[in-house]
């Protein structure tokens, strides 16, 4: 579907040309080593929102060839819950035209009513802490 939310319908700014399926780990359904991030990996609109899938993405894609276990990150974490709630979204046609994102709209309100939106980085540290995903990208 076309969509150009910034131009007025007279530029190239389109999105959701195509959004791969793909599972809680963000690899693409049917495709072994391949990954997917951004609005690729559905219907999520942001920078952060590409920041957080892409850096999973590719996570995921090392731990893949190095034929490690893949990390799907817990609905206790904003992430994981937008990577989870989004995926189960895109299975149903008629809530495709409405956006999910950190910053407002579906998910925003997700985030609040399930006490995940938080600005305060040691509530944030703990969360992820209490996930057991301390440092997660610091290693090897």
């Amino acid at each position: 579907r076309y969509e150009d939310p910034y131009a007025g319908g007279i530029g190239n700014s389109i999105r959701y040309v195509g959004m791969a399926p793909r599972d809680d780990a963000l690899h693409v359904e049917g495709v072994a080593n391949l990954f997917c991030g951004g609005e690729k990996a559905g219907l999520l609109v942001g920078h952060t929102e590409a920041i957080c899938t892409g850096a999973l993405a590719g996570y995921n894609a090392v731990k893949w060839g190095r034929r490690e276990k893949l990390l799907m990150l817990p609905e206790s974490l904003a992430v994981g819950d937008a990577i989870r709630f989004v995926r189960q979204q895109m299975r149903d046609e008629g809530l495709l035209g409405l956006k999910y994102t950190f910053s407002g709209s579906v998910f925003f309100e997700r985030m609040k009513d399930r006490g995940l939106y938080g600005t305060d980085p040691k509530q944030i540290a703990q969360r992820v802490g209490a996930a057991g995903l301390s440092g997660i990208f610091a290693g090897r």
